[in-house]
């Protein structure tokens, strides 16, 4: 459940509850939240190329900051992990 990849549905969904709560920028990365198909984590990049971390709730409706993405805290991809 967790493993799937974000569906091109799920993305056009979370795009549009960003969008509903003001948020502008640049969707760089999706990643399912593990134990939930509701719940994504979304990083994205500003115009100033600032890039921050989101957890998007479909089951909510609801997007929450989580924090921005700096040498201090960074957003590990599957392709990070097998390296």
């Amino acid at each position: 459940m967790a493993d799937k990849e974000v569906s091109q549905i799920e993305m056009m969904k979370i795009i549009a509850l960003f969008r509903k709560e003001g948020f502008k920028g640049e969707y760089e990365d999706f990643q399912r939240v593990s134990g939930t198909d509701r719940e994504f984590f979304v990083v994205m990049s500003n115009e100033q190329g600032i890039k921050a971390l989101f957890r998007a709730s479909l089951m909510l409706n609801s997007v929450a900051f989580q924090y921005v993405l700096d040498d201090k805290h960074t957003f590990v991809t599957k392709d990070d992990e097998a390296s």
